[in-house]
């Protein structure tokens, strides 16, 4: 049915949500003495990381984006694969599908991330925050990584885990298909398709 298949990473393949959540909180303690509550943290979803941290109130994002990585590394170094994906991704390959990567991550994040650089090598496509003026939910992304594959909206599906990706999707004409095993907020998410586990995707494309 779909002949190109792009994935978002957070969230989607690989389990980060514990790294990301104990960097941001790392450097918020540190400017404001306490943690954000979850409704705060909210606010800074979804977005490349300088302008979740301008949302947070830093102003100084260079030396921000210095601290935050400084933690992040040490998150990275705990996190994995959502169980499935690497079965998941292999079994598309088999089949000859091009597959892409669409995130909200900048090179840098992506490079010092030892479990994606497992496998990125497997990747048609991979478009960051670098790569675009405009980010998610703006379907230029998509569009980028579409452009790169010489893929067409029509016969291409998307996989993420939150509503900006959603929001992406529409917008450029593509697909969406939740990633609920690494979605927070599943039953307010508008999607095409709702996967409870990697494997379901198969039956998609």
């Amino acid at each position: 049915m779909y002949k190109y298949v792009i994935f978002d990473v957070d969230g989607t393949m690989i389990d980060t949500e514990e790294a990301v959540m104990f960097s941001y909180q790392s450097i918020i303690f540190e400017k404001y003495g306490r943690h954000f509550s979850e409704e705060e943290m909210l606010k800074g979803y979804g977005v490349p990381t300088p302008q979740t941290l301008a949302k947070y109130g830093f102003t100084d994002i260079d030396k921000a984006m210095k601290d935050y990585y400084k933690y992040l590394v040490e998150g990275f170094s705990r996190c994995s694969t959502f169980d499935g994906i690497f079965e998941l991704i292999a079994n598309i390959k088999a089949k000859n599908i091009p597959i892409g990567i669409v995130t909200s991550r900048c090179k840098y994040e992506i490079v010092i991330d030892a479990c994606l650089q497992g496998f990125i090598n497997q990747f048609d496509s991979v478009v960051c925050s670098d790569d675009t003026t405009l980010h998610k939910p703006n379907a230029d992304p998509l569009w980028r990584a579409m452009e790169k594959m010489n893929a067409n909206p029509s016969e291409t599906i998307y996989i993420g885990d939150t509503v900006f990706d959603g929001r992406c999707a529409k917008s450029a004409g593509v697909k969406f298909a939740l990633a609920v095993w690494g979605s927070n907020n599943a039953e307010n998410i508008d999607a095409d398709y709702y996967l409870k586990k990697p494997s379901e995707l198969l039956k998609i494309i």
